[in-house]
């Protein structure tokens, strides 16, 4: 049976060599995307990544198990990202010149698929893509973290540190500028 974050946590505090391996390996690919989406740059994605598990390495003793993991390590992923893209003001958030698709689920073979279909599908992505990094940050970390890792608005508030309705407001007004910017 498979562990829980907190009793990973039980275990690294307790010294078993091992358990941080697993959450890394358990989150970095979630992490790694949420930095590429805010960021639109794999170095930059991959420096974030980096960066966010040295930190949890560092503040692993001031974890508190009443809080879930999971939103304890989104949170230090976005501060990390934040800090990350206010010492380089001069990113380029948008790179729709960019062919390749860092997201998770365009990495995954579909055999099903016609040719003209995965087109298709992979045009959709990058126009998403594309129009997604023209929301603002706030917006688009709202979307990334309940759509691409199914958080609940209420993890997405600590993480952010917003009032659980304001999340709710940026979600909405967030789906309503996305739409506007497909139309």
């Amino acid at each position: 049976m498979e562990m829980t974050d907190e009793e990973l946590v039980e275990d690294i505090l307790g010294g078993k060599e091992g358990s941080f391996d697993v959450l890394v390996h358990r989150y970095t690919t979630s992490i790694y995307n949420f930095a590429y989406r805010l960021t639109g740059n794999v170095e930059y994605a991959e420096d974030i990544t980096q960066e966010t598990f040295i930190k949890v390495w560092k503040n692993i003793k001031r974890y508190k198990s009443s809080y879930a993991f999971k939103s304890w390590i989104f949170t230090i992923a976005r501060n990390t990202a934040t800090d990350f893209l206010r010492k380089r003001k001069s990113i380029v958030f948008s790179s729709l010149d960019t062919i390749e698709d860092h997201s998770f689920e365009s990495n995954i073979p579909d055999d099903k698929i016609l040719p003209m279909e995965s087109l298709i599908k992979l045009e959709d992505v990058e126009l998403l893509n594309g129009t997604l990094v023209k929301l603002p940050t706030d917006y688009q970390t709202v979307l990334l973290l309940h759509y691409q890792n199914d958080m609940t608005f209420e993890e997405i508030g600590k993480i952010m540190g917003k009032p659980l309705n304001t999340v709710k407001s940026w979600h909405r007004r967030s789906l309503i500028k996305l739409r506007e910017l497909l139309a």
